[in-house]
């Protein structure tokens, strides 16, 4: 990583902790870093911390995320061993933005996994290396934008007039390897800078990185058809009730990233009064992730139950026991993103050195996000298929007919449950190609595009420029819009040159009451149980070569060629130590190979080459939000040089207009582009555009007093409101079905929709701190703060009714409301210290108490989701005569998540969802050659610590993710 910092001073042979020239102390190396950040925490009026570039450069940091995770309340979440959201003292609604103006990365909405997670506003795009430097303001003033509940992140990057006159070279060359995976990968950047005299300067930066990584995941969360007791198929048996996923999944997945970006600065220095710049920066993210999950039904579905003996503790948990599925499958899942961001600033800056100042910055920002996902399941267990024949009257047949018809796999509880088979049913069930049916195939795709620009001035007067006493004048305004155009979509198949047909243009004269023909000869899944949709027509409609037939039962083959591994044993994968062995029964899975599968369109097109596939965009999940906001302030500043205090107090008033394009069905009946709803997306819609504006008043006010030599005291009271989240405001009604094996019917399981209603997150914070500097890097800090939000935004699960291939059922529908107001209150404690001898520490605790009205079944006044009450973050380091070590330790305790919701028979269950504490340990060791060259090495997640998730009770696993070792080697350099 660049560190320009080094390439300014002097060459150092080695990273001292200081050089005496005439009795003067020069520091450099990491330890000066941390100087710098420390002096702009004690010289800043506001509540601030930052990371210097050195800092970012001399630690191993992923992205500009992790660079974050060491401050004081500030923590990170993780997925596949990435930091990815920042959370300042638990909250996660913040603003990003580059030189204190509007970013864009890129991963402002996106999704992931199998369960087509939801995610929102990812770092994990942006390169810690372009970065020069990154502030997080805890407590804000008028003139800085708004967006932020829990505060606002402001990545900067570096002024080439900054650098010495003349030519400035710096970057580095590594490889890196994650653990459990073979396989190293390069990784490298460059920071090329050129100051012409102090009047004009260039600077440009690049960065690449391929990284692979592998992880051991209990999954099947995103199955909400759970059961505890009315639900349960086993009822009659099992007396006892016990909480029955509807699936456990088993995942083995192997990631690839790969990521570059570069960003380049002119700075000219006009006049003596005037400066202009222009800076660009540039982002380019690929994430391809390959999983392989086998799947075990417990609840509804295709299991039948508890057999033989068992054990359910008092919380209804099930601890061991023999389960009896009608299937044994597995899904063979990869998911490749391509996200790209440019954002492009240009700024002027008027200083007359006397009393008055002005500068006006303009800034245009796009990101563009491609998601394709292909899918295949494949069987164990005997499948009935349609056929054989293409035409007239079939019996179906099984293509696996050597396979089981049932299995009984064994149940043992854990953090990450291990699952065996019973003697009763094959102990090679997963590792013989003889039982292996490529059972189903489907791929879909998510496009995300964000656009946005804004313009802002501001000027201040110095109404008092003396040394005492200072008064200043600030005022402001900025216009800015942004709009996020959200796709969702599948690839159907056209099935009309197989003869299906289409309902709809079947004239309403020759229909029949009680038939549906709201549905077209295209298709989503794959799947050879699958029959003609022509099949479900009364007999007056149906072609004769379909006479008598049923759908799923005498239907002619229609989604062909059949597949199994021993037909076509080069589509099949052999996993060894699946998921990281121990977890299912002879630790060898055979899948469906992933390799082949990274370009969805491709592969599932010449699986089946004789239905054309086409992207169609699903109008429940396809949303555009268009945000503008008309915003000015004005603001006081009392205190000059010599002064023992500094007073600001502002305000700012922001106009927002919303604007939702949110779809829903055009009527209660509307046709598919699709045999079903549940096969297709939705061809008759509506657009509903909401309309919406809203005016905040954001008054704040903060004072700094050095109350004696070294020691200061703060006090901070401010208005702050956040934005809602994207998919909140704009997802229609989508809905989830999973096929029932008892009656080969397509059943709802789960939904979830958004609410273009929402109010954003808005509070009233204080902070009241102080803070005692002693020596070069002394610090011992304690501070307060007290947030009231006005309302959450909460996820709510409600039972909805909705139509399916079974006539309809209620099922969980998790949808955004604003809920009641809440709290947010606890205390920051610090600590920093530099020896002489070239040891060195930092230290935090954050201590955040959250109170709300949310509820379970349990549980009342449940915390904020995703604050831990406690965290912590410590690092230690030693610089001396060229060697260089470093460790850094951050650690969360407990946190709540939110609500599972299901419904279970005519009841329903709402339970908490809850992350068990979570620490990481990295370290870094380096040694400086020459003037020049440092070599070193750096460690991510040392212990390789787990993530874990619990349902209400923490024996009740929900979700579990083995932690993964980064190890990193290479050179630095600077000229």
């Amino acid at each position: 990583m660049p560190t320009l910092a080094q390439a300014q001073a002097a060459a150092e042979a080695g990273q001292q902790t200081g050089v005496e020239d005439d009795n003067v102390i020069v520091v450099t190396g990491f330890r000066a870093s941390l100087e710098d950040a420390l002096n702009a925490k004690r010289e800043s009026n506001l509540i601030i911390e930052s990371v210097t570039a050195e800092d970012i450069g001399k630690f191993p940091d992923q992205n500009v995320a992790e660079s974050l995770q060491r401050l004081p309340g500030i923590q990170i979440d993780r997925e596949n061993g990435q930091g990815s959201k920042v959370r300042i003292r638990g909250l996660d609604q913040n603003v990003t933005l580059l030189n204190g103006e509007l970013f864009v990365t890129g991963l402002e909405v996106y999704k992931v996994g199998e369960g087509n997670y939801n995610r929102n506003d990812s770092l994990e795009g942006v390169p810690s290396e372009l970065i020069g430097g990154i502030e997080v303001f805890k407590s804000p003033n008028a003139s800085l934008l708004e967006g932020g509940l829990g505060g606002i992140v402001n990545l900067k990057t570096r002024n080439p007039l900054d650098l010495d006159e003349g030519l400035t070279l710096a970057g580095n060359a590594k490889m890196s390897k994650g653990s459990e995976i073979s396989g190293w990968e390069p990784a490298g950047a460059a920071v090329l800078g050129y100051n012409f005299n102090d009047r004009l300067g260039v600077i440009a930066s690049f960065t690449y990185e391929k990284t692979n990584n592998h992880v051991n995941v209990l999954g099947g969360d995103n199955r909400g058809n759970w059961a505890f007791s009315e639900g349960r198929r086993d009822t009659a048996t099992v007396p006892t009730n016990y909480y029955a996923p509807e699936y456990r999944y088993v995942t083995d997945r192997d990631q690839y990233r790969r990521r570059w970006g570069a960003s380049l600065g002119i700075t000219y220095r006009a006049t003596d009064n005037l400066e202009v710049s222009a800076q660009y920066f540039h982002s380019d993210l690929k994430i391809d992730t390959r999983e392989a999950s086998v799947k075990f039904p417990f609840g509804q579905g295709e299991s039948q139950g508890l057999v033989g003996s068992y054990t359910i503790n008092e919380n209804g948990v099930l601890l061991d026991g023999t389960v009896r599925a009608q299937s044994a499958e597995a899904i063979s899942f990869v998911d490749v993103s391509n996200i790209k961001s440019d954002n492009l600033q240009f700024g002027l800056e008027w200083d007359n050195d006397t009393n008055f100042r002005a500068s006006v910055m303009a800034n245009y920002a796009t990101s563009s996000m491609k998601r394709e996902v292909a899918n295949n399941d494949v069987r164990y267990t005997a499948y009935g298929v349609r056929g054989p024949g293409t035409s007239g009257s079939q019996p179906g047949f099984v293509p696996n007919a050597s396979a089981p018809p049932t299995i009984d796999f064994t149940y043992s509880n854990g953090e990450f449950p291990s699952f065996g088979l019973a003697p009763t049913s094959p102990q090679d069930l997963f590792n013989n190609p003889d039982y292996g049916f490529f059972k189903s195939h489907w791929a879909f795709g998510d496009r995300s595009d964000i656009d946005g620009h804004s313009i802002r001035a501001d000027f201040a007067y110095d109404v008092d420029d003396s040394y005492t006493d200072t008064i200043t004048l600030s005022a402001g305004f900025r216009y800015g819009q942004r709009t996020v155009e959200f796709v969702s979509g599948r690839y159907l198949a056209d099935f009309s040159g197989k003869g299906e047909l289409d309902a709809t243009a079947i004239p309403e004269s020759e229909r029949v009451d009680g038939y549906q023909y709201n549905w077209t000869p295209y298709g989503y899944f794959q799947d050879g149980a699958i029959g003609y949709k022509i099949c479900d027509l009364p007999e007056a409609n149906k072609p004769a070569a379909f006479a008598g037939c049923s759908r799923f039962g005498n239907s002619p083959a229609l989604i062909t060629p059949y597949e199994t591994f021993v037909s076509n044993p080069e589509r099949v994968e052999a996993i060894a130590n699946f998921a990281g062995g121990g977890k299912v029964i002879g630790d060898t899975v055979l899948v469906a190979d992933r390799a082949q599968m990274t370009n969805a369109l491709e592969w599932i097109q010449a699986l089946y080459p004789d239905t054309p596939f086409t992207f169609f965009e699903d109008p429940l999940q396809t949303y555009r939000v268009k945000e503008e906001t008309k915003s000015g302030y004005i603001m006081a500043d009392i205190g000059g040089e010599d002064d023992p205090y500094h007073v600001n107090v502002g305000l700012r008033i922001v106009n927002t207009d919303l604007t939702v394009d949110q779809n829903q069905p055009a009527n209660a009946d509307p046709s598919y582009w699709g045999t079903d709803s549940w096969n297709g997306v939705l061809r008759d819609f509506t657009t509903n555009t909401i309309m919406r504006s809203y005016t905040d008043f954001l008054p704040s006010a903060n004072a700094v007093f050095d109350v004696s030599d070294g020691t200061k005291v703060r006090f901070s009271a401010a208005r702050v409101v956040a934005r809602q989240p994207l998919v909140s405001l704009g997802q229609g009604f989508a809905t989830n079905f999973t096929r029932d094996a008892a009656d080969d019917l397509f059943k709802f399981t789960n939904g979830s929709r958004g609410n273009a209603e929402l109010e954003p997150f808005r509070a009233y914070q204080f902070d009241l701190g102080v803070e005692h500097y002693f020596g070069d890097q002394g610090l011992l800090s304690a501070g307060l703060f007290w947030k009231e939000v006005d309302s959450f935004i909460v996820n709510e699960t409600v039972a909805v009714f909705v139509n399916d291939q079974a006539g309809g059922r209620l099922g969980p529908v998790s949808q955004p409301a604003n809920g009641s107001g809440g709290r947010v209150k606890g205390f920051e404690l610090a600590a920093q210290y530099a020896f002489d001898f070239g040891l060195g520490f930092t230290a935090n605790y954050t201590f955040s108490d959250t109170d709300t009205d949310f509820s379970t079944d349990f549980t009342d006044n449940l915390p904020l989701p995703g604050v831990s009450k406690h965290s912590a973050n410590g690092q230690v380091y030693f610089e001396r005569y060229g060697f260089a070590a470093r460790a850094s330790y951050s650690w969360r305790s407990k946190q709540y998540l939110g609500n599972f919701g299901f419904a279970d028979g005519s009841i329903t269950r709402t339970l908490g969802i809850y992350q068990k504490a979570f620490g990481q340990l990295d370290g870094q060791i380096s040694y400086q050659l020459t003037d020049n060259f440092e070599v070193f090495a750096e460690a991510i997640n040392i212990t390789k610590a787990d993530t874990s998730v619990y349902l209400q009770f923490p024996e009740l696993p929900f979700r579990f993710e083995s932690g993964s070792r980064r190890i990193y080697g290479g050179v630095k350099f600077t000229f």
